[in-house]
């Protein structure tokens, strides 16, 4: 463990056998005390793609730990607030998430608007695939009040680049979840590198995406736009074995996750101090590691207050 918690991990979904997605403050309140062994200092609990009753439900969860967190005091990670990776996303770019349980953009609004009336001020990324029908419509009417991510989408270049016109800020999970980058067809990497002011996302635990193109990426994006996120699921800090991502049967085995018959990943089991240390070990540069766990993820937010100092 690292002398002093510095890091900031804004999408992770689980950790030492728990997930935001259970709905459990017990749980949520597990996680932030332990995530500081993993140099966490703050966090977003991250919910997947649930029902809508199940996500008011991990609303009131997060809401009533981040209140006995405060009341308890000691060591612990701080509730940013909740990123809502789901359900607004494409089913054909779904993965282990629940295809059966996306909802289009056009839906969304009611329950953004539910969920700010009954936890105002707990809501701070949305995630959306643009393409689905009232996806600009949506991005249009919130960015103001949200940070808005695409994520688990079919967007093109075009659409990308309509989407970031339009106020989204942000890409979940850069080259996870969406079309490739080729000659042809630049897709959402293409948009981005076309619009600096995009923030991104990426999952650095060199499984996800491979060295070579971590080390691509970071020369290649802005040195303060990007994220570097966990995407961890309930078997982070776990031994090896059979874990449940919401309704998936998800394999932790030698660092990885594995998923269905073709053994894709599932969300990851590294951690925040891990990602810096093989950052530094595939050549990057120290000094934007650290810009992307600490700094940057808090910019994203519009939070700049004593929280790093």
């Amino acid at each position: 463990m690292i002398q002093e918690p510095i890091f900031i991990d804004t999408h992770i979904h689980g950790a030492f056998g728990e997930d935001v997605s259970d709905a459990s403050s017990e749980g949520i309140v597990k996680m932030a005390k332990l995530l500081p062994k993993f140099g966490v200092k703050a966090f977003c609990p991250t919910t997947m793609t649930i029902s809508e009753d199940n996500i008011m439900s991990c609303f009131e969860a997060v809401s009533s730990a981040k209140e006995k967190l405060k009341e308890e005091g000691g060591l612990y990670a701080e509730i940013l607030g909740i990123h809502l990776e789901g359900p607004f996303m494409s089913p054909s770019k779904a993965g282990v998430q629940n295809k059966d349980l996306c909802i289009p953009p056009s839906k969304a609004g009611k329950i953004v608007d539910k969920i700010e009336s009954s936890y105002p001020g707990m809501l701070k990324i949305i995630d959306v695939a643009p393409e689905l029908d009232g996806g600009m419509d949506f991005i249009r009417e919130y960015h103001d009040r949200y940070v808005i991510s695409l994520a688990h989408t079919e967007a093109d270049y075009d659409t990308a680049c309509e989407a970031f016109a339009s106020g989204a800020k942000s890409v979940t999970h850069l080259l996870n979840a969406m079309n490739p980058c080729t000659k042809r067809d630049p897709g959402v990497l293409g948009a981005v590198f076309d619009n600096k002011d995009v923030f991104c996302e990426i999952i650095c635990d060199g499984i996800h995406i491979a060295p070579p193109v971590l080390r691509m990426l970071f020369a290649m994006l802005p040195e303060d736009k990007i994220i570097v996120v966990s995407d961890s699921m309930r078997g982070a800090g776990m031994p090896d074995g059979e874990y449940k991502l919401a309704d998936a049967d998800v394999t932790v085995r030698g660092g990885r996750t594995y998923y269905g018959p073709g053994n894709n990943l599932a969300g990851s089991v590294t951690n925040m101090e891990e990602e810096a240390s093989r950052l530094v070990s595939f050549g990057i540069d120290p000094y934007k590691v650290r810009l992307a766990c600490v700094e940057n993820p808090l910019s994203r937010l519009s939070i700049f207050n004593d929280i790093i100092s």
